[in-house]
């Protein structure tokens, strides 16, 4: 016996994080029954509809490094009808779904997989999974504004304390009166790294993220994506595995 949202990521659906947002809206039914539940428990067999649409397995799990081009939703679906990650994989034979999320206006480095449990590891805060963004910012961003930002800021109404692992400049670029600056962070709360550059009096005009730990998409075009190697994906739980935290 297992609880429904661990089920539904198992197979592939999406996070277990996501699979209880579906149940608390009522989407998830077990033998035509809705489920909300959360600490519902069912054999791993279960007959499972979601939508009034039957989830089966997919026991092949598969995983991707997409760079997500700027203007694009990091969803499956857009009640706006803007272009979503899902546009771009349309090809494959599975439903995948993107891990985290990246913001409408930023670039960058995504997880795509179908895989929930794989998801919810790299999602979950415990493991410090590190992200490194490249920002281009107005005029010359000073060494006190990036210390700034290593030292700590706070952000959010409940002035929440955080900071980068490491930060530093790039580029200045007199006839542009533009910098651009990286900084890697390891926790993920809505805008993030635009609030860190705000409060480090920062003027961001375009954000990008390089990296997701050593998964970098120097070599991946926008708007393409390439399978994660077993090497790749074997260190990624190998993090997990040593629980790591910062």
């Amino acid at each position: 016996m297992n609880r429904l949202q661990k089920i539904i990521a198992a197979r592939g659906y999406c996070s277990r994080r996501k699979a209880e947002e579906l149940m608390a809206q009522g989407r998830v039914k077990v033998n035509g029954n809705v489920i909300t539940e959360m600490g519902s428990s069912f054999e791993d067999d279960v007959e499972i509809a979601i939508d009034n649409k039957p989830l089966v397995s997919d026991n092949e799990k598969y995983y991707y490094l997409f760079h997500k081009p700027r203007m694009v939703v990091t969803t499956l679906q857009d009640p706006q009808d803007r272009r979503t990650v899902a546009d771009f994989f349309k090809s494959e034979k599975v439903r995948l779904y993107p891990v985290g999320r990246l913001d409408y206006d930023v670039s960058g480095a995504l997880i795509m997989t179908n895989d929930g449990e794989f998801a919810d590891y790299i999602m979950h805060p415990r493991y410090g999974i590190r992200k490194t963004y490249q920002a281009l910012c107005q005029g010359k961003v000073s060494k006190y504004q990036i210390r700034k930002l290593m030292s700590g800021v706070n952000i959010d109404d409940d002035n929440y304390f955080t900071k980068a692992l490491d930060a530093g400049i790039l580029k200045y670029d007199e006839e542009t009166d533009t910098s651009i600056i990286f900084l890697i962070i390891s926790e993920g709360r809505k805008h993030h790294v635009k609030k860190m550059l705000i409060a480090a009096d920062i003027v961001l005009e375009k954000l990008k993220r390089i990296a997701i730990e050593f998964l970098n998409i120097a070599d991946v075009p926008s708007g393409k994506y390439r399978p994660l190697k077993p090497h790749e994906i074997k260190a990624l739980y190998g993090i997990f595995k040593g629980q790591r935290r910062n």
